[in-house]
């Protein structure tokens, strides 16, 4: 009798978990095939074929990370082969070696053929009790029928009734039997099983043993994959910048090539040799659930009469080398910043990352374009002059903030930090202190002055001057950048002196940016100066 795919389910993952992997079912060659490595975890997916029998076979994977998620266990198979189930479960990696499993193993295999033939048995005596029934319904009606004939054939009616009675008999005698059977078999089967957690039982290391059960569909041999998600890995973006100009020149359009790299670290208790290695900045940790949005409700109360202004600061940092990037700390979890859009990076190649917690940096890609450098100076934060470089972002998929490396005409200038840029978006490096170059800042007139006889609006003049000098023969340009302050509130108006600011400047009236183009001459300097004034009402006070 042929059976059904539920059939062949039932009977596969009835068979034990604990079968030998060597045996006539499977063929070990499991290695890891590729890892998808997110924030705070990585799904790693293992291949092996194994060899059909019967048109079934059994893939086992072993020994597998403790730390797995096991409810992320999934089998699959490739062609036409089907996988039909995957089931595991923990046991002692020290017992694995043990003499007596083997022979214990052995037991459970013979038992759970024994356990199929009575099976078959009593899905055939099934199919034999329904013929019977549908046999005994055609009798009735064939006497119902004879009921009617003046000399009907009582003789061979009774004849039949007896016969059907018997089988009838017999059948639930078979079954009973049957049943008995399989129960008495399936005890043994129990005792054996407990037999072989008993010598798997121990005070080793704890791993996962994985069973996928296939139905081959015709087909000699199958490949199988499992994979699953384990805890302890993560990776971060990491970027080499590189600039080349002419010899000599400070200034100009140059090449820049960017190179995309990945620091990846895991502990997952399993090297990854020689897989394809996925880097995803998908956050599966926040879940698949949709948000609702909370409820919101206003609240009021009588406030105070009395308005303030608290006048805007800046959070000055010393600078440190690297531009802020954070030193490695281990393979915790990456807050990994994609502005919303999930990027997905396949490395070239194929890569080694051993389960030791240390950082392993990989190349992933590399784009050129063009680029121009440029000297800025920022007085309000630093007296330094700066080279920097400005170009777009030449890759088509955006690149996340992460450290940058760079480099200008083959020589390493230092560390800085690149925040999140979608594909296109102007970017922005440091290429070092230009030491030919200063800049001064002095606050020249930083006052509050009362409103006048005619008018209710106090006034808040602000003058600054600022100075940049060269110690170079060569003439330069450098870019002066300063920002004044930008008003949320409608009572209070920020207005730029134009009779006192130096002319020349680009504001950018969003964030308050003034820059100025400076051109100094050899040896020469130059001042720049800016005017503004805060206006507020007579009733505001000044904190």
């Amino acid at each position: 009798m042929k059976r059904s795919t539920d059939m062949k389910l039932r009977l596969l993952l009835g068979a034990t978990l604990l079968a030998a992997a060597g045996g006539a079912h499977a063929q070990r060659a499991d290695g890891i095939e590729k890892v998808v490595v997110f924030g705070d975890r990585a799904q790693v997916t293992r291949q092996q074929t194994v060899t059909c029998k019967a048109g079934e076979a059994r893939a086992v994977f072993f020994p597998l990370p403790e730390v797995l998620q096991p409810r992320t266990l999934r089998g699959a198979a490739r062609g036409t082969a089907e996988a039909i189930g995957t089931t595991a479960r923990q046991v002692n990696v020290d017992a694995a070696d043990d003499a007596r499993l083997g022979p214990l193993r052995a037991e459970l295999e013979a038992l759970d053929v024994k356990l199929r033939e009575v099976d078959d048995a009593l899905a055939l005596e099934a199919a034999a009790s329904g013929d019977a029934q549908e046999f005994q319904g055609h009798l009735a009606a064939l006497i119902n029928e004879g009921m009617r004939n003046p000399k009907p054939g009582t003789a061979a009616w009774g004849k039949a009734l007896d016969g059907l009675q018997g089988e009838a008999v017999a059948r639930v005698k078979a079954v009973h039997d049957l049943s008995e059977r399989r129960a008495e078999l399936q005890r043994q089967r129990d005792d054996a099983q407990r037999r072989l957690d008993e010598v798997q039982a121990g005070t080793g290391d704890a791993a996962w043993r994985a069973e996928v059960a296939v139905d081959c569909k015709g087909a000699a041999r199958a490949e199988v994959s499992l994979s699953y998600v384990v805890p302890g890995a993560t990776w971060k973006p990491e970027y080499d910048l590189r600039f080349s100009l002419g010899d000599g020149q400070k200034t100009g359009r140059g090449q820049v090539e960017v190179r995309v790299g990945a620091v990846v670290q895991q502990a997952t208790g399993e090297d990854w040799g020689g897989v394809i290695l996925v880097l995803s900045s998908a956050k599966p940790w926040l879940g698949v659930e949709a948000p609702m949005p909370a409820p919101l409700r206003i609240y009021g109360s009588k406030g105070s009469d009395q308005k303030v202004l608290v006048q805007a600061t800046e959070k000055r940092e010393r600078a440190e080398a690297g531009g802020g990037a954070k030193a490695d700390t281990g393979p915790a979890g990456a807050a990994l910043d994609d502005k919303g859009q999930s990027i997905t990076l396949t490395l070239p190649h194929k890569a080694d990352i051993a389960a030791d917690g240390r950082p392993y940096w990989a190349p992933v890609d590399s784009r050129s374009t063009r680029g121009e450098v440029k000297l800025v100076a920022v007085p309000k934060k630093t007296p330094y002059v700066y080279q920097v470089v400005a170009f777009e972002n030449p890759a088509p998929y955006p690149l996340m903030a992460g450290r940058v490396h760079t480099w200008r005409n083959g020589t390493f200038v230092g560390d800085t930090w690149l925040e999140h840029k979608g594909p296109g978006a102007p970017i922005e490096a440091s290429l070092g202190i230009d030491e030919a170059f200063r800049a001064e800042r002095e606050v020249i007139k930083d006052s509050s002055r009362d409103p006048g006889f005619l008018s209710s609006t106090r006034t808040l003049p602000r003058e600054l001057a600022f100075t940049l000098k060269s110690r170079t023969r060569t003439a330069a340009t450098v870019e002066l950048r300063e920002n004044i302050p930008v008003s949320k509130v409608d009572d209070i108006k920020v207005k730029l002196d134009k009779e006192q600011t130096t002319k020349g400047y680009a504001l950018d009236s969003l964030t308050g940016l003034l820059t100025w183009p400076v051109k100094l001459s050899g040896n020469g300097e130059a001042e720049v100066k800016l005017g503004y004034r805060i206006e507020l009402p007579e009733d505001w006070k000044i904190n």
